[in-house]
C-alpha cells in the first residue's frame, strides 16, 4: 500500500471513529436531567438565573504639580582646576596637563509659581446582577426543586425564549424596601 493511500484510509478510520462516538455521546445524553442525570421523563424547562457581570468604567481627574519658574541666572565666581590626564600606570600615554576654567552661576527667581495638571484615567471593576434565560432538561423532582429568583422592581428582564413544549418558570419581583430587607 502507498504512503499516500494509508494516510487516506487512515483519515477515513479517524472521521468514522469520531461520528460514532459522537452519536453515542447524543444519545446517551437524550432524556437525561441537566441537574441529577437520571433517566425518567424529563422536560424542557426554561429558567431565569442570576450571575454577576462584571462592568468596566473609566474615571478621569486631574493630577496637579506646583513648581516655581525660575528668573534670569547671575554669574558669581570662576572656578579653575589643572587635570592631570596621566596617571603613573599610565606610562605609553603621552598627554599633557590642561586647565579647566567653569562659571558657577546664581539661578534667579521671578516669583511666578504656577501648577502643571496632569490628566489621569482610573480604570474600576465593579460586579453587578444580571439575568439570563436558561433552556434546560429537568426531570419533575429537579423542577420542584427550582427556586425562584428574585428580581428587583426596576429591573428589566429579557424575554423568555420561545422554545416549543418548555415550561416557563417566573421570577418573583420584589421592591427594594423587601430586597433590603432580606
Amino acid at each position: 500500500m502507498q504512503p499516500q493511500d494509508r494516510r487516506t484510509a487512515l483519515r477515513s478510520l479517524l472521521t468514522a471513529l469520531t461520528l460514532a462516538g459522537l452519536h453515542s455521546t447524543a444519545i446517551a445524553g437524550a432524556g437525561c436531567c441537566s441537574h441529577c442525570r437520571c433517566q425518567t421523563r424529563c422536560r424542557k424547562v426554561c429558567r431565569l438565573v442570576q450571575e454577576e457581570k462584571k462592568i468596566t468604567t473609566s474615571c478621569w481627574g486631574m493630577e496637579c504639580e506646583v513648581f516655581c519658574v525660575p528668573g534670569p541666572s547671575t554669574p558669581d565666581c570662576k572656578h579653575s582646576e589643572m587635570l592631570q590626564p596621566k596617571t603613573q600606570d599610565d606610562k605609553k600615554i603621552c598627554a599633557q596637563p590642561r586647565r579647566l576654567t567653569w562659571t558657577s552661576w546664581i539661578p534667579g527667581c521671578s516669583g511666578n509659581v504656577l501648577t502643571k495638571r496632569k490628566l489621569m484615567k482610573k480604570t474600576i471593576t465593579t460586579k453587578v446582577p444580571s439575568f439570563k434565560w436558561v433552556v434546560e432538561d429537568l426531570c419533575p423532582q429537579c423542577t420542584a426543586k427550582c427556586e425562584t429568583v428574585t428580581v428587583p422592581e426596576a429591573t428589566e428582564i429579557p424575554p423568555a425564549p420561545k422554545v416549543e413544549g418548555a415550561l416557563v418558570l417566573a421570577a418573583q419581583k420584589v421592591s427594594d424596601d423587601e430586597l433590603a430587607a432580606k
